[in-house]
């Protein structure tokens, strides 16, 4: 069952058109250097940290955060293989890091299980992947990254905020042309309600709302503390 239009396979000649760049959700430069700027400036992230890049798609971060880490340290999981295809074969290429990244440091997987890498994260981050879920699959996505998680690391996910709970029921205008919606994807949510979330499954984390943080799309940065 697809759950949005993100599963969607590309064929070799969307990816030679660079059609996967669009396909992400475009502003390639904007967003990706967003990513890493943030993650350095504010996320406490280190070279010799272990970082899962999760709904990766085809690097636009990635390129960014393969140069700073350490070798082997950058990890990638996303819904669509043929955006990680493009990842691999294309904009790595592309950016002079052919070989950078073993295909087992990358996963295709639909339910954020990323136990099969066998390693403790001590940053994981999602953008632009909440504002195209519904509840119930934020749910799943919290119990799988708690797993994966070390202690005292931290989750970093973007979502589509509505200022208040009576908010959340009509549709929102987010900017750059964008509205989004309580009951389809492009979805938001107020951070209460993840904070409900939290406390009503007694899940391992610690929210903090970090604010747009300059995102370019002016979505929110929320930051999970695994306790």
């Amino acid at each position: 069952m697809e759950l949005n239009d993100y599963q969607r396979q590309l064929s070799e000649q969307d990816i030679q058109q660079d059609n996967h760049r669009d396909f992400v959700g475009g502003l390639w430069d904007e967003v990706g250097e967003w990513q890493s700027r943030f993650m350095i400036e504010h996320g406490g992230l280190k070279p010799e940290m272990r970082l899962l890049d999760l709904g990766c798609g085809c690097f636009r971060g990635g390129i960014h955060f393969i140069r700073y880490l350490r070798s082997g340290n950058y990890y990638g999981m996303d819904i669509n293989a043929s955006l990680l295809h493009a990842g691999m074969e294309v904009e790595l290429p592309r950016a002079g890091l052919s070989h950078s990244v073993d295909w087992d440091h990358v996963l295709v997987h639909g339910q954020f299980d990323a136990s099969g890498f066998g390693v403790q994260f001590d940053r994981i981050l999602a953008v632009s992947v909440w504002t195209h879920l519904p509840l119930n699959h934020i749910l799943l996505c919290f119990y799988q990254m708690a797993k994966v998680l070390m202690r005292g690391g931290i989750f970093f996910t973007t979502i589509f905020e509505v200022p208040a709970i009576d908010d959340f029921w009509s549709t929102q205008a987010q900017g750059m042309g964008i509205q989004s919606f309580c009951y389809q994807d492009p979805y938001h949510y107020p951070v209460k309600v993840i904070e409900q979330l939290i406390n009503l499954y007694n899940l391992p984390f610690q929210l903090t709302r970090m604010g747009t943080c300059e995102h370019p799309r002016k979505q929110v940065v929320l930051a999970l503390t695994r306790i």
